[in-house]
């Protein structure tokens, strides 16, 4: 769990927040076998979209972190979780099973 601190700043700069949702969408339509691009729809209807957008930013000033994982749990629910994650495919929730299972018993930090 992270709390991130900031004083958030509005930004309503079209190319600026063009640039955004054209990553995000890339981002997002990447395992697509034909991936949309913003650049797909009309321009007037982008120049639309983008106007009703307002962006925000917020530079990170202080950033507290406390790692979970679902230590507060009964044995049964964590050894539950562990299962799931381990029946998964990719390799970020077996490595997320493997350190549960390193913490299962344990204290939560902090």
């Amino acid at each position: 769990m992270v709390h991130v601190h900031g004083v958030p700043r509005v930004i309503e700069d079209a190319d600026w927040l063009l640039q955004h949702v054209s990553a995000l969408s890339a981002l997002h339509e990447s395992s697509q076998a034909v991936p949309w691009q913003v650049s797909d729809a009309p321009a007037d209807y982008i120049e639309r979209l983008i106007g009703m957008i307002v962006g925000i930013e917020i530079p990170i000033a202080k950033m507290l972190g406390k790692w979970k994982l679902s230590q507060t749990r009964s044995r049964a629910d964590q050894l539950g979780m562990v299962a799931g994650l381990e029946s998964r495919a990719d390799e970020r929730s077996r490595a997320l099973a493997g350190l549960m299972m390193q913490n299962i018993g344990k204290e939560p930090p902090g």
